[in-house]
């Protein structure tokens, strides 16, 4: 038990604590792409996880900008820092 809270502490990278939410919003690649429906999973004043709806044929590229529907005028430029089969973390640029 001790070993594995010493691993996720490890783990932790983060400068700000992410607060989960569930929220839909669009991921934009590059100019003349349709956008593409993501599900923001939490959210920091750095960073987000994110799952992408479809899968990304040609990968996922470095930056995009995220599309949040709660405020659709609200976007941020991210950078993509890891990936795994289901989710994308980004720090926001």
């Amino acid at each position: 038990m001790r070993q594995a809270m010493m691993l996720n502490q490890h783990r932790e990278q983060r400068k700000s604590l992410r607060h989960p939410i569930r929220r839909a919003a669009e991921v934009i690649f590059g100019a003349g792409e349709p956008p593409v429906r993501c599900v923001i999973w939490d959210i920091s004043e750095g960073g987000a996880r994110l799952a992408i709806a479809c899968p990304l044929h040609h990968g996922l590229p470095p930056e995009f900008t995220l599309v949040m529907f709660k405020n659709a005028r609200e976007q941020r430029k991210c950078q993509v820092v890891w990936t795994d089969t289901r989710f994308v973390g980004v720090k926001f640029l």
